[in-house]
């Protein structure tokens, strides 16, 4: 049996810094995991709710993962530097970019697939992986790439349970957004009930719930509760809205 991450309470939240994250260094790619992963277990460090993988990757050039399985899991790719191209043996073929999300739900049958960086230029991206609230769930592919103009001074929406408006649809109870800010903005965020919220910088200096996040540090804020964000210099945030008791179907 896996432990689960402690409680946290809207008066402290569950603080990650990026130094204190498990690291993966395979040579060609540095991975730098904020949750238990492969060869890296804390049981202090487990999941935030659904959320189960949130691992920052970076890929040397004309390098990359070669074919691997996966089942029963919604993966996010967020790229933040480079090219990261997607192979799968369900036919699809992508490559994104910075500010580009792709959502791969793996479903029941599960799929193959690959992640490389075709540039000889760095790659660097977040993968995010959430554990779908059934098992019958069928493979699906998407992806989202809005202008700048879209992602500045505000959260834009990726992905929701259903998939409203221009989001991805997942199979579980949560919401994953991204934005790139300068000082000066003031968004906010609200938690209803139950629910929870993972903050990951990507870059620069932000301060939300009485606490400053640099980038690679993240954090964890439950509800009830409102995030107020403010920015010490550019930055660019993933946040991550989750029912906080979804069903999991695996740990």
């Amino acid at each position: 049996m896996t432990a689960s991450s402690p409680t946290t309470t809207a008066s402290t939240p569950r603080l990650r810094r990026s130094d204190e994250r498990g690291v993966q260094d395979l040579g060609w790619s540095v991975n730098r995991m904020t949750f238990s992963f492969a060869d890296y277990h804390d049981p202090d460090w487990m999941h935030f709710g659904p959320l189960r993988v949130l691992i920052e990757s970076r890929i040397d050039p004309n390098e990359g993962f070669s074919e691997h399985p996966h089942r029963h899991a919604e993966i996010l790719s967020y790229v933040t530097e480079g090219t990261l191209r997607h192979r799968d043996s369900n036919g699809h073929t992508a490559d994104i970019g910075p500010g580009d999300m792709q959502l791969i739900s793996a479903g029941q049958r599960g799929m193959l697939h690959r992640e490389t960086n075709p540039r000889a230029a760095p790659e660097a991206h977040y993968q995010l992986w959430l554990i779908p609230e059934r098992a019958d769930t069928d493979f699906a592919y998407h992806e989202r790439k809005p202008s700048a103009d879209k992602r500045r001074g505000q959260f834009y929406p990726y992905v929701s349970p259903d998939g409203h408006g221009d989001t991805m649809p997942l199979h579980t109870d949560a919401f994953v957004s991204a934005g790139q800010f300068s000082p000066g903005d003031q968004p906010s965020h609200d938690l209803s009930p139950g629910r929870g919220a993972w903050v990951q910088v990507v870059d620069g200096t932000v301060s939300v719930g009485g606490v400053t996040l640099r980038a690679g540090d993240g954090a964890g804020f439950t509800a009830p509760n409102t995030l107020d964000f403010s920015f010490a210099t550019d930055s660019e945030v993933l946040l991550v809205d989750v029912r906080m008791d979804a069903p999991r179907i695996w740990e």
